[in-house]
């Protein structure tokens, strides 16, 4: 249910190479999502203009691109906004393979409980606890 309600989440200028959305729902229900979304349109992405391997090459995302954050760390920034308490939730992830060490420490910080990291096709590919 919950792989379904990210593949439905429309994200305004997607990043290019990845688009990766994120999930948060808190122990009280509410949802909440994020994205790793630009606000620099480009007509190809850096990384793979460079050939950056995952993991590498991020501060290309923040320069050229002009990206704001990852979808997990927009999330957690969308859910503040809103005053919602975070504690004890969980943030779903799709579109890629791993939660970064900077997003684990504000999932953390948030004092969230869980992610789950889901495979193209709604399997879970990580957890994080």
């Amino acid at each position: 249910m919950n792989f379904k309600k990210l593949q439905s989440y429309q994200v305004v200028n997607p990043c290019l190479k990845q688009n990766v959305k994120a999930l948060i729902i808190t122990q009280s229900g509410e949802e909440v999502f994020g994205s790793n979304h630009i606000t620099n349109q480009v007509s190809s992405c850096p990384r793979v203009e460079q050939n950056c391997k995952t993991g590498e090459g991020y501060h290309l995302c923040k320069q050229v691109c002009a990206q704001g954050a990852h979808a997990e760390v927009d999330a957690i920034e969308n859910a503040q906004k809103q005053g919602l308490n975070l504690e004890g939730a969980t943030l779903y992830l799709m579109n890629h393979y791993y939660c970064c060490e900077p997003c684990l420490n504000a999932m953390k910080s948030a004092k969230l409980a869980t992610a789950i990291v889901f495979a193209d096709d709604g399997s879970i590919k990580a957890k994080y606890d």
